[in-house]
């Protein structure tokens, strides 16, 4: 996967960074899982708080180490990047705040693999520490009319990026099968320039609300607010978006 690419592409929501600085205000631990290209590290990076991003995808977490270089030094110093998977890993430290943010919880694709990475979580959490996740919201998508599980939707233009020099249109075709609740999505990036385009493949299972309720509580989780948004509106079956924060039992 080209990790400059896919980084430019998925930039985060309006207002997640904020957010996530307000829950960690005063957390001297802080864990990412799927901590990417760096992007949440940097925002919620202090010089007092030890700050610890989680990736599997070398490419991301070469990027992110990279990227990373722009903190300054005292920042810079409290912050690491280790390369796991968040469905089992192992710290020897406990963190008051584990975030899973920004619809990585989708890339986890069966439910068995959900609920390890929640019970990984909340291994990782001092006693009363706080989880916080957030997805878009697939309940309307769930409940919309079925089409032929195998049909893909058009290919539909999503943003227009810059990197090497060059400008990349990004288009998007996805492939549903509602029966496994599966998106497989393919990014094409077209070079105006001229020259060979640039694929990345991205799969994902979406879990409705109440699934992430159920496997948060049977990973010992007691789930203390839903928000629709990150302006802190109340969560509806129609939001376009969930966030959730649980504390460990």
């Amino acid at each position: 996967m080209n990790a400059e690419l896919y980084a430019r592409t998925h930039r985060g929501n309006v207002g997640d960074a904020a957010f996530y600085r307000g829950l960690c205000r005063g957390a001297k631990r802080v864990l990412e899982l799927g901590s990417g290209s760096g992007r949440l590290l940097l925002a919620l990076a202090a010089a007092k708080r030890e700050l610890v991003g989680l990736e599997l995808d070398p490419g991301l977490l070469a990027l992110a180490k990279r990227n990373l270089r722009a903190l300054p030094p005292s920042k810079r110093k409290s912050t690491r990047l280790i390369q796991a998977d968040m469905r089992d890993f192992a710290l020897p430290q406990r963190f008051e705040r584990v975030l899973l943010p920004y619809n990585a919880l989708y890339c986890l694709l069966s439910k068995r693999a959900a609920l390890a990475c929640f019970r990984a979580a909340r291994r990782a959490l001092h006693p009363g520490g706080v989880f916080a996740l957030d997805v878009w919201n697939a309940e309307p998508f769930a409940r919309s009319s079925t089409r032929d599980d195998a049909a893909h939707d058009d290919i539909e233009p999503v943003v227009t990026v810059h990197h090497a020099g060059r400008t990349w249109d990004v288009f998007e075709q996805s492939r549903v099968r509602r029966a496994q609740q599966r998106l497989d999505v393919n990014y094409t990036y077209l070079p105006r320039e001229g020259g060979a385009a640039v694929r990345i493949p991205i799969a994902q299972r979406y879990y409705r609300p109440a699934e992430i309720s159920e496997l948060l509580e049977r990973a010992g989780f007691a789930i203390e607010a839903r928000y629709g948004d990150f302006s802190g509106r109340r969560f509806t079956q129609r939001s376009e978006q969930l966030i959730v924060i649980a504390r460990g039992l």
